[in-house]
């Protein structure tokens, strides 16, 4: 698995986009780019690092919703 990480904050991602460039760092990505540079591109010998940073990500699962949804009826029913 190979990403890229942005010069700024070093998050990884698929690639750097002018979303990311805009909403974290009030900048387009031309403009980022120029300033900072190009994001790094990481490979597979960060393997371990990916990894750490996909656990670390919060992801919200379809189970996750379920459960909180389940608890909001349950308080809802004894009130």
């Amino acid at each position: 698995m190979s990403v890229f990480q942005c010069p700024i904050c070093g998050e990884l991602m698929e690639a750097l986009t002018n979303y990311h460039c805009t909403s974290r760092h009030h900048m387009s990505r031309k403009e980022l780019v120029y300033q900072h540079g190009m994001p790094k591109y990481v490979s597979s010998a960060m393997k371990r690092e990916v990894q750490q940073w996909i656990r670390a990500s919060q992801v919200i699962t379809s189970l996750d919703y379920e459960v909180a949804q389940a608890a909001v009826r349950s308080q809802m029913r004894k009130s």
